[in-house]
Parts: C-alpha cells; structure tokens; sequence
C-alpha cells in the first residue's frame, strides 16, 4: 500500500500544469485551477529576491540596510500572498502541496505569463530590472474598433458567414492579466455558489498567527475578494499604488550603485559546489532542507489532522524559527563563501538532492541538523573558525526545534 494517498501521489510526481488561459464558462475547478497557479506565481519570486537580498553587504544602517529591509518586505510580501492563495484554495477544498519537486520552482526559468527571465542572482542593475518587469502594472489592451461592413461579398466570404463561429481565447499575457480573470470567474461563479467558499474554515491561517490584520480568512464572496485585492495593490498588477512592490523596486533601481553585493556565480545549483568547496556545499544543502521544511510546515497548517489540533501553534512556531533562526543565517554564512574567484549563492532546491519522493518531518529535521552538523566539522577542518562558530550558533537553534508529530 503507498504511503501517499491518490491526491498526494498525483501532487508529488505528476508535472505540475499551470492554467494557460481562461475557461470558456468557470466552473469550480477552474477556479481551482487558477488558484494554485496563483500559489505557484507567488512561490516562484520567493527565492530570486530573497537571493538578492542576502547579496548586499550589510553597512551598519546604510543604504545597503535600508535596501535590504525594502527587499525584505517585498518578500514578506509574497508570503503573505502565497497565504493568502493558500487559504482561498483551502476554502474552495483544493488541493496542492508545496514541497513537491513537482511544484518547486527551478532557476534559470520564466516567470509564468510574462516569460521574463527569473535567475538566482544579486541585486545588481540587470536584477533589478528584472524585478521591475515581474512587478510592472498591467494595461489591459485597448479595444480595436469595429472592422467596416461591406454590402458587396462573394460565394467564400458568405460562407465563412454561415460556418459555426469559434470561440478562440488567447493565452494570459501577464500575471496582471492572469489575476484580473481569476477575479472574473470568482465574481462569476461565487453568487450562484453561496458555499463555494465554506470548507476548512478552521485550518486557515489567521492574522493572530500569521501577518495580523494583513491575513484573511476566506469564508464568502466578500472576503475572497479582499484577499485578492490585498495580492493585488501590493503587487502584480497594481497601478497607482505606492507602496506597490513596483514601486519600491523602481526607487532601489535609481539608488543600486550606492551598495556594494556579493558577486555570485553564475547560475549557481547546489551540485556545482560539490567539491569545490565543501563548506558552501554542505550550506546549500542546509538552506534546501530548511527551505523545504519550512514549506512542508505550511503545507501541513492547512491539510490533515493536525492542522485543526492542538499541535497547531507549535507548527506556527517553527515557521518563524525556520525563517529567522535557520534558513536566514544558513544563507548569510553561505554567501560569503568562496567558488573560485567568485561567492556561492543559495540554491532553494528541492530536498533530497536528486529525489523526487519528499521526506517525512522528522527525517527532513534530522537530515537538516546532520548538514549543518557536518558543514560545521568541514568549516574546522578548513581552519575557518569565524564559520564554524556562526554554523555552530544555527546548529544550538536547531537543537531546539521541536518536530511536530503527526497526529
């Protein structure tokens, strides 16, 4: 009997397929459909500006902080709406999981609808640009006008006339013009559907438990709606917003030459550092395995069990641990290591390398510590105690952590 049920094996190892347009009339699946794609969009920028990110040197408060603190929000930002695509799609009794090599994004790739180029790289002036085009705020097409009629036709244009029209519909363009359809078929289905979105109330993450007032629970019409106009104005597709993610990259591209980053290699893969330099090897190992669990750890807040029990609120702390006190210092210690004349970069690839089968929680933590654990021992044995004590002070936080069991 597999350990995964028919759902979860189709989640985990069939490719995941993006919506390419919109349906002809929305049915809830479609809906469906749309959501995890939303979920896929906002997973997908998480790791390029958290990479950017850990690439400025940090300057005591300088422009390089304040730089790094814009960037910071933006991502925070992008988990907020992928929380908020979560808990729309557990409202409608979707499902998707996020640790799943099938659903994880990879890099080099495109961005889905706008096809711009998404690279693990720092936040230099290319970068930013390409931040610039993900964020920038959608037009819709302007309406062409109508073609003239001619009274004179002949035998092939009146046939063409009396042919069965079909309906063509063209492919998402942008992510702006991705959301305002979801929108569409939200609005279109959801007053035929009063309990479209009644499920899973309770496995929702709150804003007690998640980004305050920020955070909806999407119980109706209404409060799908503002969830999605929170994803929205802040993001993609906004116009006229000025705290818009937009916005905030456009003033960190006029002030970019004013902090110095990290040059890292290019195109960086966990595997390349194998090797090379075992010490950033073992990190990026590290960072993939946290950055696994910690989508793990949301995936289990809103399905099963233990998503409604009392273990809950030790899952939401090991959110903030994962974040704060592993996944986060594992990247700074690893950026400043050396790949021949340039600087590992963090990878966020799946774990385990080169699997497809996701771990159970505990042998995910204990495959963690032991990376952490054995980057540590090479860090001593290069002779490079800076780094071995920083590693050290992540591995006395992990020692702490506390895997929730399943129920």
């Amino acid at each position: 009997m597999s350990e995964f049920s028919a759902i979860e094996h189709r989640l985990l190892f069939h490719p995941f397929e993006p919506v390419k347009s919109a349906p002809l009339g929305w049915k809830k699946q479609d809906l469906i459909d749309h959501v995890r794609t939303a979920m896929a969009v906002e997973l997908g920028t998480l790791p390029i500006y958290f990479c950017a990110l850990y690439s400025i040197h940090q300057d005591n408060g300088g422009i390089g902080s304040k730089a790094r603190a814009h960037i910071l929000s933006i991502a925070e930002q992008e988990m907020l709406h992928l929380a908020l695509a979560g808990n729309m799609l557990c409202a409608l009794d979707g499902k998707q999981l996020l640790y799943s090599q099938a659903f994880m994004p990879t890099y080099p790739s495109e961005i889905l609808f706008d096809k711009i180029r998404m690279q693990l790289a720092p936040a230099n002036k290319d970068n930013l640009e390409c931040f610039l085009k993900i964020e920038a705020p959608y037009l819709p097409p302007p309406v062409p006008p109508k073609e003239p009629v001619f009274l004179e036709t002949n035998l092939l244009e009146t046939r063409a006339a009396v042919a069965p029209k079909q309906e063509f519909i063209p492919e998402y363009r942008s992510i702006g013009q991705f959301y305002e359809n979801l929108e569409k078929g939200l609005r279109e289905l959801a007053p035929h559907d009063p309990g479209l979105f009644s499920k899973n109330t309770s496995k929702q993450l709150r804003g007690s438990e998640f980004f305050d007032s920020k955070m909806t629970i999407i119980t109706d019409q209404e409060t799908a709606l503002e969830a999605l106009t929170t994803i929205v104005d802040q993001g993609e597709g906004s116009i006229g917003i000025p705290d818009s993610h937009y916005s905030i990259f456009v003033d960190l591209y006029q002030q970019h030459k004013q902090w110095v980053c990290v040059n890292y290699v290019e195109d960086p893969s966990t595997i390349s550092y194998k090797d090379v330099n075992n010490v950033a090897y073992r990190l990026s190992l590290a960072v993939d395995a946290s950055y696994c669990l910690l989508l793990q750890t949301l995936d289990r807040c809103w399905q099963g069990d233990i998503a409604e029990g009392p273990k809950r609120k030790q899952l939401l702390r090991n959110i903030h641990q994962l974040m704060v006190a592993v996944l986060s210092p594992t990247a700074h210690v690893l950026v400043q290591q050396k790949i021949g004349s340039q600087f590992a970069a963090p990878c966020f690839e799946f774990y385990p390398q080169g699997e497809k089968t996701p771990l159970k929680p505990q042998p995910l933590y204990e495959a963690l510590k032991k990376e952490i654990e054995t980057a540590q021992k090479e860090a001593t044995r290069a002779g490079d105690k800076n780094t071995a004590d920083a590693i050290g002070r992540i591995a006395f936080c992990l020692s702490n952590f506390n895997v929730v069991a399943d129920e």
